[in-house]
């Protein structure tokens, strides 16, 4: 039986009333017991808070540090010549020996290779028959623009003299169409003035009333005669009637009044015979009307003549024109200049070009076909083979040794932010480390850029490869953290976790507080954030176990 069981064991027999002094003895028990259920509790607690610990996440922290950001930018590079010369000889030849090969160090004046005599000597004969060809040309050239420029100064001599006889002929023209209108005018103005005398209009039918006026009264005294005989004829057939069955009275009064009417008839008899004595002419205009009609013609006739020699004047006018625009014409087109034609100068200069070609191979072949170096230097490119002909460019490319070696390297550019031109540098290769300068940076295009730096005289070889190396350091920064404790996002937002405290179910505990940073810069190893991104003595993740989550709880012991 262990000491719980007597224990329980006593206090039954004091409560059953088998001890003494069970009160005393029960409260000492009891008080005994809590203070051994206390102690049980802080054991199970103290063994789960570790249990509980032990599973949480393992964190290592760091705080904020005042530094400068320090860059270091290492990029390879290989030597290269400062500069290219280039042999060149004629395109066309036949290559018979090639002496060098690329990387040999030349001497200048050292034979780089060879060409065929013979086939040089080909070449110019090929090119004397050209130059005698050229001089043919020429000669035939400056022949025809001799008489070409005697032809042409012929030419303007007749113009000129057909402007004059255009414009003689022209006056002439125009003169006589200026006497003809003139004539035509002048015939025209004195049948005006001639003219012809014709009654009025006014003065016509004037004349036409007088003798309608006449023929109307006329008719009135014949009608009135009419009329008389008419009424003594009836007065007669009436006396004859009254004579046979009348009385004497009315016949008397019938004879009366026979005889008044007889008088009457014989008065007006008179008048007519009287009025007749004194006829009206009927007016007849007809010849005068006819003669107003041949002056009229006659006057039409002049004038279309007048016309025609107006008309005549103006073709005259016109005729003479163009023809002195014409023989102008004629003049200006003899006296312009002659189309351009350089065949003759191209001719001059391609001899002369081919003059100097010949001499080129000539020289080329008095030197036996060697084509020496032109300077000391290294063997770089050779574009030549042996039984072909060279090409239109360099023959052999040499590097001039009395031009300075130059380092070139690439640059990323990140590594460009921290390497400009004219910063010392440190170039090291496997003969040497110097400190140089950075002569020459450009943007390759791909986003890189070309670094160059000249080496001093003789130093460094082609071909060789070597390491350029610049450190830069940032300005003083007040708060940096170790590069680990730095986290980023998809859309490149930073982040840091702080390690925070706050109560939970066993008590304070530690947990990951996530926390948005600006960045300012960094390097491999730190990272400095803007100010105000940590408060004094807060203390970021540098590292975890496990995978950090925002508000996590963490175990953190402080060192």
């Amino acid at each position: 039986m262990n000491w719980m069981d007597r224990e329980n064991t006593e206090m039954r027999q004091k409560e059953e009333g088998r001890l003494p002094g069970g009160m005393i003895v029960g409260r000492r028990k009891t008080a005994a017991g809590f203070v051994l259920f206390l102690a049980l509790m802080w054991v199970c607690t103290l063994v789960s808070k570790t249990i509980y610990a032990s599973k949480l996440p393992q964190v290592q922290a760091a705080e904020a540090e005042k530094k400068r950001i320090e860059h270091i930018v290492e990029s390879d590079g290989i030597i290269k010549q400062g500069s290219d010369r280039a042999i060149h000889t004629l395109a066309g030849l036949r290559v018979e020996q090639i002496r060098v090969r690329a990387g040999d160090e030349v001497e200048k004046g050292e034979v780089l290779f060879t060409l065929d005599k013979e086939d040089l000597a080909e070449i110019i004969g090929q090119k004397e028959l050209e130059a005698a060809k050229l001089e043919y040309q020429i000669g035939d050239l400056q022949r025809n623009r001799q008489l070409d420029a005697e032809e042409k100064s012929r030419q303007q001599e007749r113009a000129g003299e057909d402007y004059v006889t255009a414009a003689e002929a022209a006056e002439r023209g125009i003169s006589r169409a200026d006497d003809a209108l003139q004539e035509a005018d002048q015939k025209l103005q004195k049948h005006l003035e001639d003219g012809i005398s014709v009654t009025s209009r006014e003065e016509r039918e004037k004349a036409e009333r007088e003798y309608d006026d006449w023929v109307r009264h006329a008719s009135e005294l014949e009608n009135t005669v009419s009329g008389n005989r008419v009424s003594v004829a009836e007065m007669e057939k009436r006396l004859a009637e009254l004579q046979e069955n009348g009385s004497g009275e009315e016949i008397a009064k019938a004879r009366e009044e026979l005889k008044a009417a007889q008088e009457k008839l014989q008065s007006a008899q008179e008048a007519y015979e009287k009025y007749q004595e004194n006829p009206v002419k009927k007016p007849d205009f007809t010849s005068e009307d006819a003669a107003k009609k041949a002056w009229e013609t006659e006057k039409e006739s002049l004038e279309g003549g007048v016309k025609s020699a107006g008309y005549g004047k103006e073709d005259a006018l016109t005729a003479g024109e163009a023809g002195i625009r014409d023989a102008q014409r004629n003049r200006e087109d003899a006296q312009a200049a002659s189309r351009a034609d350089s065949t003759l100068e191209i001719y001059r200069m391609e001899l002369k070009n081919l003059k100097t070609e010949i001499e080129k191979y000539r020289g080329i072949y008095q030197a036996e076909g060697q084509v020496v170096s032109e300077v000391d230097g290294t063997v770089t490119r050779i574009n030549l083979t042996a039984g072909e002909r060279t090409t239109d460019g360099a023959a052999v490319v040499c590097a001039d040794k009395e031009i300075p070696y130059q380092f070139e390297t690439l640059l990323n550019g990140e590594q460009k932010k921290y390497v400009n031109q004219g910063d010392t540098v440190t170039l090291k290769t496997s003969r040497a480390e110097e400190e140089l300068e950075v002569d020459y940076m450009e943007e390759d295009g791909g986003g890189s850029y070309r670094a160059v730096v000249y080496l001093p005289q003789g130093k460094g070889e082609l071909g060789m490869s070597g390491t350029m190396r610049r450190s830069a350091a940032s300005e003083s920064y007040n708060c940096c953290i170790p590069v680990e404790a730095l986290h980023s996002e998809t859309g490149g937002r930073y982040f840091v976790y702080i390690i925070s405290e706050r109560e939970g179910i066993l008590g304070k505990e530690y947990y990951a507080q996530l926390r948005y940073v600006e960045v300012l810069d960094q390097n491999d190893r730190y990272a400095a954030l803007a100010d105000g991104a940590l408060s004094g003595g807060e203390r970021v993740i540098t590292g975890c176990d496990k995978e950090l989550v925002n508000g996590a709880a963490v175990r953190y012991e402080e060192i």
